[in-house]
């Protein structure tokens, strides 16, 4: 008796939502990026700049935590042409981390491009109906 062959399953585009900033959820972004950068430019860990600006509303600090590293990936990786186990070195976090936050950056620019280019051409329609 043959076995029957695993059909594999079309993956689907993860789904990102992009949080709006009230103004004062703005303001308090800018400003805690801000102190963060500062951290690190002082030489210290990613842990100990997170540590150095508080942020009462957890949510929000979380959401300003994950942003930041991946600005710091951009820059450094991306710009800068570090290799990924450089940057986790130097933030002193897990490269497990770094790697992982690097693909969702990825993930999310797909998404982002399939979406807008679903926007801009989604309603071309082909020509033929081959």
């Amino acid at each position: 008796m043959k076995k029957k062959a695993k059909t594999k399953k079309k993956q689907d585009m993860p789904e990102f939502e992009f949080k709006q900033f009230t103004p004062e959820e703005d303001r308090i972004y800018t400003e805690a990026v801000e102190k963060y950068r500062e951290a690190i430019t002082a030489g210290k860990s990613l842990k100990q700049a997170y540590g150095g600006y508080t942020i009462t509303d957890k949510k929000l600090e979380a959401l300003i935590q994950a942003d930041f590293l991946k600005i710091l990936i951009a820059e450094r990786h991306f710009a800068g042409r570090l290799p990924l186990e450089q940057i986790a070195k130097d933030l002193d976090v897990p490269s497990d981390l770094v790697r992982d936050t690097h693909a969702r950056m990825l993930q999310e620019v797909g998404a982002t491009a399939a979406s807008q280019f679903g926007q801009e051409f989604g309603g071309i329609e082909p020509k033929t109906n081959d």
